[in-house]
């Protein structure tokens, strides 16, 4: 029982009193009555929640119809797959939360007290999450920005690999040792990103050298018509040969060369070149050195330490 003490200006007080049963079939009779008030208002309230049921099921029906049928259209449209893959989910989220909410306010719930509280959940769900709804940003950026597709080779934070799919949480990399390598999209976009495969081909250079005692005029001629003539070796833009170093054994030539840009095609032409210049060099007569040092003695402490030691041995016996 509930009574309230009212002085004209409002209610002051609030006093609760509650009389507890007189016994245990009091109790139950209580009990019995809130079951059978609580069945009712159930019973009343099953055509409302029969049809909330319904429209529930045929929306679900329809959005998963509309969005195959944009699903499609963007296959169609030849849109980039993590782009059409965001699109997608993120429609499909928002329908059907709009479908929930449309339904609670046909069945009589006030959709205004639930968006309240959505909003409150989802402030508190922000600091809990804010790890993930970082990368989840991220990762909407990434794709808007498109730094990389799929297949692109690209290096980030010390990882360097092929991208094989991009989600709202990791961007998928997988090295060139076969390893897949999860990065998240915050850490992806906000570390700089180097595309191999953007440009559609990449430069290597290699250093060949060359003995001081060669011609080093024929000997760039010679790496220049090498590398040339090596499968792979694209011819624009040219090769360079360079001299970029007197060592401390030979004329350093840098032989630079562009390829295609994928990783696999970079190695194997980077070794015909390597074994093409060292015949070429050899062929021609000319040497590529071993590493040289020289070595000056200072014999006079050697020559003080024999005189003395010669000094000090006894004379012979002359019978």
């Amino acid at each position: 029982m509930v009574r309230a003490v009212d002085d004209g200006e409002g209610i002051d007080d609030v006093l609760r009193d509650v009389d507890p049963p007189a016994d245990a079939g009091e109790l139950w009779e209580l009990l019995l009555e809130s079951v059978q008030a609580l069945s009712q208002a159930l019973i009343q309230q099953l055509p409302v929640i029969a049809l909330g049921l319904l429209l529930f099921i045929v929306g679900l029906i329809v959005i998963k119809v509309g969005v195959g049928w944009t699903a499609r259209g963007l296959s169609r449209a030849r849109v980039d797959h993590a782009v059409e893959r965001l699109t997608v989910n993120l429609m499909r989220s928002i329908l059907v939360l709009l479908l929930t909410l449309w339904v609670l306010s046909v069945a009589g719930v006030r959709v205004g007290a639930v968006l309240a509280g959505l909003g409150l959940a989802g402030l508190a769900l922000a600091f809990a999450l804010q790890n993930i709804l970082e990368n989840f940003v991220a990762g909407i950026l990434i794709l808007i920005r498109k730094p990389f597709r799929r297949g692109d080779q690209i290096e980030s934070h010390e990882f360097a690999g092929t991208v094989e799919d991009i989600d709202l949480r990791v961007t998928h990399v997988r090295d060139f040792d076969d390893q897949l390598v999860l990065i998240p999209n915050a850490t992806v976009f906000t570390h700089p990103i180097v595309n191999f495969t953007r440009m559609g081909r990449r430069r290597t250079r290699v250093t060949v050298g060359i003995d001081y005692r060669d011609d080093h005029d024929r000997a760039r001629e010679v790496l220049l018509e090498t590398v040339r003539s090596v499968e792979g070796v694209r011819s624009a833009p040219e090769p360079e040969v360079l001299c970029t170093q007197l060592g401390e054994s030979s004329v350093d030539f840098e032989v630079s060369f562009w390829t295609a840009p994928q990783m696999r095609e970079v190695r194997f032409v980077r070794d015909r070149v390597l074994r093409a210049c060292k015949s070429a060099v050899e062929a021609e007569g000319m040497t590529i050195p071993w590493p040289i040092r020289t070595l000056a003695a200072d014999m006079g402490p050697l020559r003080v330490a024999q005189e003395h030691s010669a000094g000090d041995a006894p004379a012979e016996d002359p019978g």
